[in-house]
């Protein structure tokens, strides 16, 4: 309890570790739900979702909002965290709209899945768009560059954005297009929510290079490791649930995933010893 009081005390805003708190709430029962028992979706999760690895893959975007929020519940200031707040933000608002729009797999449950899924999004879809408008007024802007962005991390940065975004928007306006040549089929919903995740970390990879330090951005470099990783086992784990035929889709899923892991890593890697001198220099 000490060092809970301690953690809400620190000099991150107390309106930011709401939101975080939120969040946590939100994606961890989840996200074990999805990861743990996936065939079990039409009795404890909100919707149904056939088959598994479509269950796992939502598992997978719950995982990515829950490595943000641990990353941001160690920092100390909002400058450290904006970045977070800019998927957090986006996603809450993005997933809550798409609700509205895919409500029959809500509706074949009963009315208290959905009044729970909606209540928990519609905390966030007031209140982090208010939080991250005031913290960034009061606390963000152009702020200086202490580590700036190596050529090799804005490429990255570039390319990522681009992938995000033309995968975040064919899931989201053109499934159909998108399962032509995807591994397995995706039903819309599933494809809507992946889509807007894509969407919300072009969005943030946009940021970083507005951004251009290191210190401030690298959470979301760091976030593509496990999460890229993550993605590339769902074939392995599901190789019931593959379409036979889609070799070439298989491949380019599982490059993307794998080779942007790889990358990143690679980035994370190149900026040790300057980061170190930054910690030794109390930045």
């Amino acid at each position: 309890m000490d060092v809970l009081l301690r953690w809400w005390r620190n000099g991150l805003p107390g309106s930011v570790k709401f939101v975080l708190l939120t969040l946590l709430a939100n994606g961890l029962p989840a996200f074990l739900i999805l990861m743990i028992v996936p065939q079990l979706t039409d009795i404890l999760f909100v919707w149904t979702i056939k088959p598994a690895i479509n269950a796992r893959l939502v598992g997978v975007m719950y995982s990515n909002a829950l490595l943000l929020v641990a990353i941001a519940a160690f920092q100390t200031s909002w400058e450290r965290v904006r970045i977070n707040m800019v998927v957090i933000t986006l996603f809450s608002i993005f997933a809550t709209l798409l609700t509205f729009f895919y409500l029959e797999p809500f509706l074949a449950h009963p009315w208290f899945h959905l009044a729970y899924w909606l209540t928990m999004y519609f905390v966030l879809f007031f209140s982090a768009p208010v939080i991250f408008f005031l913290q960034e007024r009061k606390q963000g802007g152009k702020l200086p560059v202490r580590i700036p962005l190596s050529p090799f991390a804005r490429l990255l940065g570039s390319v990522s954005l681009i992938i995000s975004l033309i995968v975040g928007l064919g899931l989201l306006f053109n499934i159909e297009l998108v399962n032509s040549i995807w591994p397995w089929v995706m039903p819309p919903l599933v494809g809507g929510l992946i889509g807007v995740l894509f969407l919300t970390h072009a969005a943030a990879y946009a940021w970083a290079l507005f951004d251009g330090d290191w210190l401030r951005v690298r959470p979301i470099f760091w976030q593509a490791l496990p999460t890229g990783i993550l993605f590339a086992l769902l074939p392995v784990l599901h190789a019931r649930d593959l379409r036979e035929g889609f070799l070439f889709g298989l491949v380019l899923y599982l490059g993307l995933g794998l080779g942007f892991a790889w990358l990143n890593l690679v980035l994370i890697w190149s900026y040790r010893s300057v980061e170190k001198r930054a910690a030794g220099d109390g930045r």
